[in-house]
């Protein structure tokens, strides 16, 4: 069962208020489902001004000494069993009283298998007065002894919560430029589509080699004890892996795209609440540039182009469709 934030919170307030609140949580649902936002929320609850005097700052601003919050490395874009460590020390020091040892992993799913290995031992003999929180849009990429561990909320809604990835701030940023510069037609529309494929190719091909990695290490620790077949079923099962990875990033671009002309949308209309505030300005000029009709046909421009790429249709064609309606 799912649930918007604001009841996930209730509930957490009224386990918390019967001494009944778990030690580990797995927050799972879509980008933009509110898991930061509850995640704050909690924390506050729990430890309330511990150097935050506000529960809407930024989930890494409540990193303190009691507060650890983990997530992919910038430039792997894995979590380290190194970052899991860290965390295990600060949960094992001392903390003031009434005040919880807390560890948020950001994007969980992306923990390296030694880093899962090591938080399962974590969540297996958690410190005392401890809370881990996890965080993720895919939970079935987590070894399954993790979830079972776990108490999970589901979150359903769009409450604005998105957490821009650099990779996809790239091709936001490229977005905005285009729009600055009022560039149009169909030479123009091509050149923005070739930077999105441009985004798309890089991080397939970073996917794909950060498993050919994880896949050689575990050949080079098991291949002296396991047999040959159960290295060929890893084989299988990071080349599904990678194709997995990138198609959810390829999903996610897109929804960025939706969210751009939906917050143009929703400045028409009057509404504050916006998935991509950091770019309000621009997508404002845009909101008063073209008519409620015209966001609308672009809005359905991506939706169809999510929908043809959930079919067997050639990516680089229906890219090249979708970008010529939409911003051409």
């Amino acid at each position: 069962m799912s649930f918007p934030p604001e009841e996930a919170f209730k509930l957490l307030c009224n386990a918390n208020q019967n001494s009944r609140l778990a030690h580990a949580y797995l927050i799972t649902g879509a980008e933009g489902s509110g898991k930061q936002e509850l995640t704050r929320k909690l924390i506050y609850l729990l430890n309330g001004a511990d150097g935050i005097d506000d529960s809407n700052q930024s989930l890494d601003s409540f990193r303190s000494e009691t507060v650890n919050v983990i997530g992919p490395e910038s430039k792997s874009r894995r979590i380290t069993i190194e970052g899991i460590r860290q965390a295990e020390r600060a949960l094992r020091m001392a903390s003031q009283k009434g005040v919880k040892k807390i560890v948020v992993i950001k994007e969980a799913d992306r923990m390296m298998p030694a880093a899962s290995n090591a938080f399962l031992k974590t969540l297996e003999e958690p410190p005392d007065n401890s809370l881990l929180i996890l965080l993720t849009a895919q939970p079935e990429q987590l070894l399954t002894t993790i979830l079972s561990r776990c108490i999970r909320i589901s979150l359903k809604g769009n409450s604005g919560d998105w957490e821009i990835s650099e990779e996809a701030q790239e091709f936001l940023d490229q977005l905005r430029q285009f729009y600055r510069e009022n560039r149009n037609g169909v030479s123009a529309a091509l050149s923005l589509m070739k930077v999105f494929s441009g985004v798309l190719s890089q991080e397939k091909a970073r996917i794909s080699k950060l498993n050919e990695e994880s896949l050689k290490l575990e050949i080079k620790t098991y291949k002296q004890t396991t047999e040959g077949d159960w290295l060929k079923r890893r084989d299988v099962y990071y080349k599904a892996l990678s194709e997995s990875e990138y198609l959810d990033f390829r999903s996610k671009l897109i929804e960025y795209l939706l969210a751009w002309f939906g917050d143009s949308l929703r400045q028409q209309n009057g509404w504050n609440q916006l998935d991509l505030p950091v770019y309000a300005d621009t997508t404002r000029d845009l909101a008063k540039s073209l008519g409620a009709t015209s966001l609308g046909k672009k809005i359905e421009a991506i939706e169809k182009l999510r929908s043809n790429l959930n079919t067997n249709v050639q990516e680089a064609l229906a890219l090249e469709t979708a970008f010529i309606q939409a911003f051409a």
